[in-house]
């Protein structure tokens, strides 16, 4: 067997295994993005909520 051939065998596993880690840490890289987006969007509405809730709690104390 010539060397080339053997390299080939060796690395090839190496190559493929890099690949599917580099295609893993993007798609994870993505879905953080994706969750951090969805985490401040909730967020926003919790504090609106609050707010809200607040004002509501306000106004029974100043009825009575």
């Amino acid at each position: 067997m010539n060397w080339l051939g053997i390299l080939a065998t060796v690395l090839a596993p190496g190559g493929m295994l890099a690949l599917l880690i580099e295609k893993t840490r993007r798609e994870n890289n993505r879905d953080h993005d994706r969750n951090s987006k969805m985490l401040q969007s909730i967020d926003k509405k919790v504090d609106k909520i609050d707010t809200r809730l607040d004002h509501h709690i306000e106004w029974h104390q100043d009825k009575e």
